[in-house]
């Protein structure tokens, strides 16, 4: 409430002052850049603000247009001219715009890193719809009051590079709420500059270059927000946007960024057939600032396509609880690995069948969430005790499957040892300690051997149930499984 009380009540004198002809406008207009240059120099140079590399480009920004507004004040204020000449305006005022544009990109940044698409997507619509008022008001206005190929240019290239700066802060405005009260105030700055070039542009007097008195308003107003943005005590949250966004890749989108590709032909199509002169200049300029955007664009929408491709792809195969191969990804495996076992191409395959003996009483004791994670690290110490190319598998539930090939008579000791080990320390979860007893059953099958999935896998379950027969004394739980008769 501070820095909007004291925003407000330069604001008023500095408003108040500007109503006046000559001297005590020119001196309104300086102060309102020097002020806040001033103030924001000293808070960077006490290390008050965080994030400071894009305030130091503001206050390069505003120096540099406070370079302008003393000359504005000698020649106008003192000297009695009607407007500022030479090169020196249409140098300042769009290198000062230009490190305006390089503050707010770094301050959308965090913003783009979550919101890529969106910040892009502000960007060209602004652009956008500065290509639409500059052919449909801007241009006729100043060709109509006789401005020449310079000032067109000037006027455009301020026009776009302002109206670029107002995207990427209206679409950080929309996704942030702890930062807000700060972009509101670079919005406001945005629109108040850009309103000065507008209507400053549309009215300045063809000869002498004068503009109405209240046009000093607009750029007082755009300066001082700039200053209250930055000092305001919500600029510590710029960098942590609190909301994260993602675009998909969808017809709308690419039809979309399809128009905006063909707006500026479009201008000119509609304006050769109206009979008017095509506008070169913005044809080119525009074109240039949109094409890479627009381009960019669909290269990001492309690679958000292909993540989610792959995301698809990585739940199609693998368990998205601990990250295991899943069933499917077992039962392909498994079919491959028993067809070659059968013409002799392996020595034979070894099929263990796992389960974690009491877990229903840790998620009854303990919660799910704490289950889970006990299946996550049996998951970990399964995978870290096998051979690299043998398979460890979810099959469901509490239960894993092995998949391990080689002579049967050799790999499966080494299995059963391999798991007993895996599972013989206890599992710090938090302040939780957890045992990770588990049963397991064995299917052997040897080279030259023919059989199915299923066998192998109901052999394995019978195994594995003995086994907690035996360890528990009695058989609980058991379901009813196909099981085979004869070994395989």
């Amino acid at each position: 409430m501070q820095v909007h009380g004291v925003f407000f009540a330069v604001l008023v004198v500095l408003v108040g002052t500007a109503q006046l002809d000559g001297m005590p406008r020119r001196v309104a207009v300086l102060t309102s850049s020097a002020l806040p240059a001033a103030l924001l120099l000293v808070q960077l140079v006490r290390r008050r603000i965080p994030r400071p590399a894009p305030w130091w480009i503001v206050v390069l920004g505003l120096l540099i247009l406070t370079f302008h507004n003393v000359r504005s004040l000698i020649e106008v204020g003192i000297l009695g001219a009607p407007a500022v000449t030479g090169i020196g305006p249409r140098i300042t005022l769009p290198v000062a715009y230009l490190a305006m544009l390089v503050a707010a990109a770094i301050v959308a940044f965090p913003f783009a890193q979550r919101d890529v698409g969106g910040v892009i997507d502000g960007v060209v619509v602004a652009i956008g719809c500065a290509s639409v008022l500059w052919a449909l008001v801007l241009q006729p206005t100043l060709v109509q009051r006789g401005a020449g190929i310079g000032d067109l240019a000037y006027e455009l290239i301020v026009l776009l590079l302002v109206s670029a700066i107002a995207g990427s802060v209206v679409r950080a405005l929309m996704i942030s709420r702890r930062a807000r009260p700060v972009l509101m105030y670079l919005l406001l700055a945005v629109v108040m500059t850009m309103s000065g070039n507008v209507v400053g542009g549309m009215l300045r007097d063809p000869v002498t270059g004068a503009q109405p008195w209240w046009i000093a308003i607009l750029w007082i107003t755009g300066y001082l927000a700039l200053g209250a943005g930055a000092l305001h005590p919500a600029n510590v949250h710029l960098g942590d946007p609190d909301v994260r966004t993602a675009g998909r890749l969808t017809p709308s989108r690419f039809v979309f960024l399809g128009l905006v590709l063909g707006l500026n032909p479009v201008l000119a199509g509609l304006t050769a057939l109206t009979g008017g002169e095509v506008d070169w200049l913005l044809l080119s300029a525009g074109t240039v600032a949109l094409v890479p955007l627009v381009l960019l664009r669909i290269a990001q929408l492309t690679m958000l396509h292909a993540r989610a491709e792959q995301r698809l792809s990585l739940l199609v195969a693998y368990d998205e609880l601990t990250g295991l191969p899943n069933r499917r990804t077992l039962n392909d495996h498994l079919d491959r690995t028993l067809a070659s076992v059968a013409q002799g191409d392996a020595d034979g395959v070894v099929v263990s069948f796992l389960d974690l003996d009491d877990f229903k009483i840790v998620n009854d004791e303990h919660g799910h969430s704490v289950g889970d994670a006990l299946l996550i690290e049996v998951g970990r110490r399964l995978t870290g005790a096998l051979r690299a190319d043998d398979l460890v598998a979810r099959f469901g539930g509490d239960e894993f499957v092995l998949v391990c090939t080689g002579d049967p008579a050799k790999v499966e000791p080494r299995v059963r040892e391999a798991v007993a080990q895996a599972t013989a320390e206890p599992v710090e979860l938090g302040t939780t300690t957890l045992t990770c007893r588990t049963s397991i059953g064995c299917a052997a099958v040897g080279s030259g051997s023919v059989t199915t999935r299923d066998q192998v896998l109901s052999l394995a379950d019978a195994d594995m149930y003995d086994a907690k027969a035996r360890t528990k004394g009695s058989v609980r739980d058991r379901r009813a499984r196909p099981r085979l008769q004869q070994p395989v």
